[in-house]
């Protein structure tokens, strides 16, 4: 599990990089890459919608985990801050942890069901 978040984030950062080597290679103004960086920040803004929705679903069935709602409020500073990859990184870790909550949730409702209806 560790090894393929590494790996999403190392991607991610490769992507970063050869994006810039491109456009200083390709002759793209600066205009081109503030309204790219803006459409990043766009794209960050709807992960951290779709986490701060994914979070207050979990929150209202129950199987909140303890820390997402932190990584959806550190991605927001570092939106703010211009941090985009990390805001990126954060963002993502919450959607992460809510789909696995409700993962968690479904087993352990089928876990539950399992061990009291079998009378």
């Amino acid at each position: 599990m560790k090894l393929q978040k590494y790996a999403r984030y190392l991607g991610i950062i490769t992507l970063a990089v050869a994006f810039a080597a491109a456009c200083s290679s390709s002759g793209i103004s600066s205009t081109d890459i503030s309204s790219m960086a803006s459409d990043n920040e766009i794209a960050v803004q709807k992960t951290i919608t779709n986490a701060k929705s994914a979070l207050s679903k979990a929150e209202k069935d129950g199987y909140a985990w303890r820390d997402t709602g932190k990584f959806i409020k550190q991605a927001e500073q570092a939106l703010a801050a211009g941090e985009t990859a990390k805001a990126t990184a954060l963002a993502t870790k919450a959607l992460e942890q809510t789909e696995m909550a409700r993962k968690q949730s479904i087993e352990q409702d089928r876990a539950v069901k399992e061990r009291f209806d079998k009378s």
